[in-house]
């Protein structure tokens, strides 16, 4: 991992005579450029009463990090240098905002050109490196994202997996780059990793989205990859969730070098592509508004009840499947117990004018996978057998398709 804590870490810890200076040449900046004779602490820093469209350094500072600041955290940092505190520590933004207001963006570059006491210098490199001994974790995640497309988003751990910073980014049709930051702490409970985060909007601090990350026996740090969920909203304020899968890298460098292309490899593409779930922001009335399949609902009711399936091809052979469709929770099942059904779907297509089943078969059978379409009115009053189409895939993994004959009954 990278020990350069400079500028990722949580916490910039500073001496008092190392913030002195880093304060005054932020101050001698301010006031060369504006040329102000007298201003109040409220307008220098931001806070209480201040005016913003005069001069402050909370104006400065929210231009350099594109956020939010404190003002009246600058103010009382620079109360806890007049009180004599004798260590001051900066948290993540304001130490960026700090260094770059100077132009730099390391704290070592800001000592070599700052600092010429060599006693205070030791002391100041002595609390950079005790701050260093916590390593910094870098990763990609992973997602599929708005508009049906993959997404990346790049996510840093501080302190000894307590905090974290997650950044996601966004194109829109003229392929200009946005970007989300958010903020969060983590707890690892059992064999699970929970983040809860926030980000700020309009100067004010809010909810943001919450992750669960499997993380087994072992520590955090020795897997490379780590799958689970996310729950949170979407671009367009809609509730979302879905899967998301980190992948860890060694350093800064190279979780950047990956953040920054769009290139996702197609196996984490076929891991994650539709594996989310969008919830559209609207208030129903009734249940039958619940969503445009609300008023086929008394439709869907009819699709329980046991099958008979014969299915054929090309030849005069058939292959037949006997199954079920609970009226409780909708799951297909088989009558044979030597014949498992996975992955199935039971849904109404069409505003309710076909059945589509869909499911897999493990165990001894000719069909292995198979999607069929059943006209909605032959489920609704069944007189006599009927027929449907299916396509799907044969034990030897050749395609198939055809016409299926169906026997049908209502569960007792």
């Amino acid at each position: 991992m990278e020990n350069d804590k400079t500028l990722v870490s949580d916490q910039l810890i500073l001496s008092k005579y190392c913030f002195d200076k880093l304060l005054k040449a932020i101050m001698n900046k301010f006031n060369n450029k504006h040329k102000v004779d007298f201003i109040s602490d409220s307008q220098l820093f931001g806070f209480a009463n201040y005016d913003p469209l005069k001069p402050s350094l909370k104006n400065e500072f929210e231009q350099i990090t594109k956020g939010y600041i404190n003002g009246k955290y600058l103010y009382t940092k620079n109360r806890e240098l007049k009180q004599g505190k004798p260590i001051i520590r900066l948290n993540r933004e304001y130490k960026y905002a700090f260094l770059n207001y100077l132009n730099y963006d390391r704290i070592e570059s800001f000592l070599e050109n700052e600092i010429f006491d060599e006693l205070e210098m030791k002391a100041q490199l002595a609390l950079i490196e005790t701050a260093q001994s916590n390593e910094d974790f870098y990763y990609c995640c992973y997602y599929y994202g708005e508009d049906q497309k993959m997404n990346k988003g790049k996510l840093t751990i501080y302190n000894n997996w307590s905090n974290m910073e997650f950044r996601f980014v966004y194109f829109d049709e003229n392929d200009i780059k946005s970007e989300y930051v958010f903020y969060g702490d983590i707890k690892i409970s059992e064999d699970l990793m929970f983040m809860h985060t926030k980000y700020v909007s309009n100067n004010i601090k809010k909810e943001g989205a919450n992750f669960v990350f499997f993380v087994g026996k072992s520590t955090s740090t020795e897997r490379n990859y780590l799958i689970g969920t996310y729950s949170g909203f979407d671009k367009y304020n809609r509730t979302i969730a879905g899967k998301i899968i980190l992948k860890k890298f060694a350093s800064k460098t190279e979780m950047e070098n990956e953040f920054s292309t769009r290139q996702i490899n197609p196996l984490l593409t076929q891991e994650l592509k539709g594996k989310r779930i969008i919830i559209e922001s609207h208030l129903p009335s009734i249940s039958s508004k619940i969503s445009n399949t609300s008023p086929f609902a008394s439709l869907f009711s009819n699709l329980s009840g046991d099958y008979q399936f014969k299915f054929h091809g090309d030849s005069e052979d058939f292959h037949t499947l006997e199954l079920s469709i609970d009226s409780l929770n909708y799951n297909i099942s088989s009558k044979n117990p030597d014949v498992i059904i996975e992955n199935d779907i039971v849904k109404l297509i069409n505003r309710g004018q076909n059945a589509y089943l869909d499911f897999e078969v493990l165990g001894v059978s000719y069909i292995q996978k198979v999607s069929i379409y059943i006209k909605m009115y032959y489920l609704i009053k069944p007189e006599n057998d009927f027929s449907g189409v299916y396509s799907g895939v044969d034990f030897n993994n050749n395609p198939i398709n055809g016409n299926v004959e169906i026997k049908y009954s209502k569960q007792s």
